[in-house]
């Protein structure tokens, strides 16, 4: 008869074991300035930061659909631009150290399977001792709360995600150690925080389309500023707090070399996979060039419009997590883009709980992963 009584005790023990060990993380509350708050702002209700993002949204839209046709005349000077012989050579030589970049794709897409299963990417990741790694430092660092240490290559993976993953994937075959300088680390924390805001918006953007490629579209997002990932290590005796070249008019003055150039100079060494050069190289033209002057197909055109208008959403999340209003520093689109993407249609994608979501909890985990 004792045993009648032990099972349902057991299995209710085991029940609460797998719940504590398998539930997703809980965000930490906002300790400093140095960690993203929970929400877009730290003190606010759930409810109340999404309407807020909601509300910097609509603005935002509506600054990047109202502007006039495009002038290419003093605009695209520094996108053909040579960049200066110095810089050519100094980016020559940096870029040799990014030869990893080249395989990102592939290797995100050998994940980017629906059939694929949580077990067989733990499998994945255990054969790989760097990435096994990274994934227990990150999911066991303070800017992640779990009831335990996980240990198991398995848990971790099924606690982060896929998107999370990739971002650590992508993370890997970064130069990282190559920024000795603080505020050259401090640059690269805040580029690559956007460029994964970026790539999660893209993402989000071609499956609720449902006519372009996801995969191709957050690979691009993660490289889109890949060049400025270079120009960083240019950046010579940084001040203090200093911001990296806002646009490409202060990239070509304080370098010499814009990321574009840097980009290109990349891909002419195999450093960017053939089907993704054409939105990486081209990612700003949206703004400086109709449509119709486009050196590609249709289908491309719609993956660069949606690149581009990723690109300006992910500049209203600042490094910290938190909402940034100021919606004038945002690129306009040239008109002739408003039949690619209407605004109407960008604004019913992108207004989604889960995209902000996934923004924010992608914010802490890039700092988990540089901390």
């Amino acid at each position: 008869m004792s045993y009648i009584f032990v099972i349902p005790v057991l299995l209710t023990l085991a029940g609460l074991m797998y719940f504590y060990v398998s539930r997703k993380p809980e965000l930490e509350p906002i300790v400093g300035e140095d960690l993203a708050p929970v929400k877009i702002h730290a003190d606010v209700p759930e409810q109340t930061a999404f309407t807020e993002w909601e509300s910097v949204l609509i603005r935002a839209l509506d600054h990047i659909y109202s502007g006039a046709p495009s002038s290419t005349g003093n605009q695209m000077t520094h996108v053909y631009e040579p960049p200066s012989e110095l810089a050519r050579t100094a980016i020559a030589s940096l870029v040799k150290a990014f030869d990893k970049v080249g395989t990102l794709h592939s290797s995100l897409a050998a994940i980017d399977n629906p059939n694929v299963s949580m077990k067989e990417l733990g499998d994945l990741v255990t054969r790989d001792p760097l990435l096994s790694s990274r994934v227990l430092k990150t999911i066991n660092s303070p800017f992640f709360r779990v009831a335990t240490d996980v240990k198991s290559i398995h848990t971790a993976v099924n606690i982060l995600g896929l998107t999370n993953l990739k971002n650590l994937i992508a993370f890997g075959v970064m130069p990282y150690a190559l920024y000795k300088d603080p505020e050259h680390q401090r640059m690269f924390k805040t580029i690559w925080q956007h460029m994964n805001s970026t790539a999660i918006t893209a993402a989000h953007m071609a499956r609720a389309r449902q006519d372009l490629d996801s995969g191709t579209l957050y690979t691009a997002g993660l490289m889109h500023d890949i060049g400025k990932l270079v120009l960083i290590l240019l950046v010579k005796e940084p001040e203090e707090g200093e911001l990296y070249p806002q646009n490409l008019d202060r990239e070509y003055e304080r370098l010499m070399a814009t990321h574009l150039q840097a980009a290109q100079i990349m891909a002419q060494s195999g450093g960017i996979p053939e089907q993704l050069r054409t939105l990486v190289l081209s990612h700003h033209l949206p703004a400086l060039l109709p449509v119709s002057q486009l050196e590609c197909d249709a289908q491309q055109a719609k993956s660069l419009t949606v690149l581009f208008l990723a690109n300006q959403v992910a500049k209203l999340i600042s490094p910290h997590g938190t909402l940034l209003d100021d919606v004038r520093k945002l690129d306009q689109l040239d008109p002739s883009y408003r039949e690619v993407v209407s605004k109407q249609e960008a604004r019913e994608i992108l207004l989604s709980r889960g995209l902000i979501d996934d923004i924010l909890a992608n914010t802490r985990l890039v700092q988990a992963a540089l901390n």
